[in-house]
């Protein structure tokens, strides 16, 4: 990265320690905590099972699978969705993603939060929600995400008014 180079930089923050609910609905898969909203859980003999008490999407929903590189990362845009939500699944590391709120042309740069998601969570995005791609906390990595895909579809990339964000995960585990 060029010294000259213009950016904000922002720390990752653990998506339960913000309120979320501003971006999207979060579902704890894991079973465990407090904060098991939009939940079931149950168990048998050898067994125990939790699944989310409404649809994940609001949609018909592809699955996709992501390789990113891991983080820091820069990012210069984000992109959106009018026509579906989007779930942001990660697999075998917590992934990290700079979102911010619905607004009129493209997000400024000191409106946005880096935020971490951890395995045994699904993070689901508001339509509207800017998002980045995510990106594995620890390493380069796979994520699965769901959404409304099809050809032509209408997502939207913009620039980051206010310049590009640099994206860092303090926490060692």
């Amino acid at each position: 990265m060029q010294s000259e180079e213009k950016y904000m930089v922002k720390e990752v923050v653990d998506i339960t320690e913000i309120d979320y609910s501003e971006y999207g609905i979060l579902y704890n898969m894991s079973g465990e905590g407090k904060d098991t909203g939009n939940t079931n859980r149950s168990s048998g003999n050898g067994w125990e099972d939790v699944d989310t008490s409404i649809p994940v999407l609001d949609t018909l929903g592809t699955l996709g699978y992501t390789y990113s590189e891991g983080q820091p990362f820069l990012t210069v845009e984000m992109e959106k969705h009018s026509h579906t939500q989007e779930a942001q699944i990660p697999i075998e590391q917590p992934i990290c993603l700079l979102i911010a709120k619905a607004c009129k042309g493209a997000p400024r740069a000191e409106d946005t939060v880096a935020v971490r998601i951890r395995p045994g969570y699904i993070f689901v995005l508001h339509r509207e929600t800017w998002h980045s791609a995510s990106h594995g906390t620890k390493h380069a990595g796979r994520y699965h995400w769901m959404a409304q895909v099809y050809k032509n579809e209408p997502t939207v990339w913009k620039e980051i008014q206010g310049g590009a964000v640099y994206v860092k995960d303090n926490e060692t585990e």
